[in-house]
């Protein structure tokens, strides 16, 4: 009985020096233990970084979680500061390549991608990316090479289903864009991209049954995703609900406050329903993060107007005029104010100058902001045969 009690003992023993030794083993990168929440990841990699700030290593893995939680800015400055510290490792060109494509930093993502591949990357993952990232500035023929390669490389990867979707739609045949895009779906649900142009294809079709269901699919992989919360509000807004439409947008906006796109859709809305300040609240902050949107300085001048702020639209005309500079009726109007101002400025308050800037300044800074998800609703899924000619 005393052996065996013994026995027992050295047993444990033995149990406990290996579990130890396992979890010291596993001080490593946290996975995502939360639905869609890096946290665990960023929350272990900063506190490694604050031991040691110059760990390239560190600072690329860092860097793709930004990446993965769509703060593109912290992502690109943490991937630049790794280049810094080891430039030579091709892996970290990918990475600065993916994240001023997504950027749409187009041609300095073609600069990372052309390093990268000078350092001996070769993967599909390079492949793809200067593929798609040559599609998108129009080099036709580079793109062609760089898919045909990638054909014979992984020829079922999912994004080069993506791009002969991209392709198929821009020759507008949609049927055949359908197609690829849930094949790539298929072959990889994470594919984020192909959700997003199968969606807008079945919106601008009148699908909305089908749009609506994708983009609940494609929110409830990318929960932290702002574009899929304004797609559904495109989808309501097609549906004529213009108060789910609404909750839609400001659910974007909460994710990524300066969505332009939602901020617009929002303004125009109120606008309709003559609730002139919030319109013109959403309008004027539309005009900072994106200028050239003619339609939209002409209400903001309206409303004005309409508010005996006369003088408050200058330079609203003063950036219609230089989209518009070919309209003499906005210049004589605009002249007009000019007169009016000056000479109430001399009766009233002599001693100060107007400033009058000639553009509307734009943001170029965007950040996304992660907050709890919105509760999925339930849809009848869609035929795939749905008609789409």
């Amino acid at each position: 009985m005393k052996n065996y009690i013994l026995l027992v003992l050295f047993c444990f023993v033995i149990v406990s020096l290996i579990s130890c030794s396992e979890d010291k083993g596993n001080e490593t990168m946290p996975l995502n233990v939360i639905k869609g929440s890096y946290e665990p990841q960023l929350n272990f990699l900063n506190q490694a970084l604050e031991e040691d700030p110059d760990d390239d290593e560190l600072l690329c893995k860092r860097s793709r979680v930004y990446f993965n939680m769509y703060r593109y800015s912290d992502a690109l400055n943490d991937i630049k500061a790794a280049i810094k510290v080891k430039s030579d490792n091709g892996e970290y060109y990918l990475l600065l390549s993916q994240i001023n494509f997504s950027m749409k930093n187009y041609f300095e993502s073609i600069k990372a991608s052309e390093k990268a591949e000078g350092l001996g990357i070769e993967n599909p993952e390079l492949l793809i990316l200067q593929a798609r990232v040559y599609w998108e500035t129009g080099d036709t023929t580079r793109s062609t090479l760089y898919l045909r390669k990638m054909e014979v490389l992984a020829p079922f990867h999912s994004d080069v289903n993506l791009l002969k979707g991209k392709q198929a739609a821009y020759r507008t045949d949609t049927l055949k864009a359908v197609t690829y895009f849930l094949q790539a779906v298929k072959s990889d649900r994470k594919n984020i991209d192909a959700y997003r142009n199968l969606i807008y294809i079945y919106i601008n079709k009148g699908k909305e049954d089908s749009a609506l269901f994708y983009t609940l699919q494609a929110r409830e992989i990318d929960p932290h995703n702002p574009d899929f919360y304004y797609l559904e509000g495109k989808v309501f807004q097609k549906k004529e609900l213009k108060q789910s439409a609404m909750l839609s947008y400001w659910n974007c906006l909460k994710y990524d406050s300066v969505y332009a796109p939602a901020i617009l859709q929002l303004g125009q809305l109120y606008y309709k329903d003559n609730n002139t300040t919030q319109a013109f609240n959403y309008l004027k902050k539309y005009t900072m993060l994106e200028n050239n949107n003619k339609e939209v300085y002409r209400i903001i001048i309206k409303l004005l107007t309409d508010q005996n702020n006369e003088h408050k639209t200058i330079p609203y005309y003063e950036r219609l005029i230089q989209l518009d500079s070919n309209n003499t009726a906005l210049k004589y109007t605009l002249e007009k104010l000019y007169k009016l101002y000056a000479v109430n400025l001399t009766k009233d308050t002599a001693s100060q100058k107007i400033v009058i800037p000639t553009t509307i300044p734009v943001l170029d800074t965007i950040k996304r902001r992660r907050i709890s998800t919105v509760k999925r609703d339930s849809i009848v899924r869609p035929s795939v045969v749905d008609t789409l000619r």
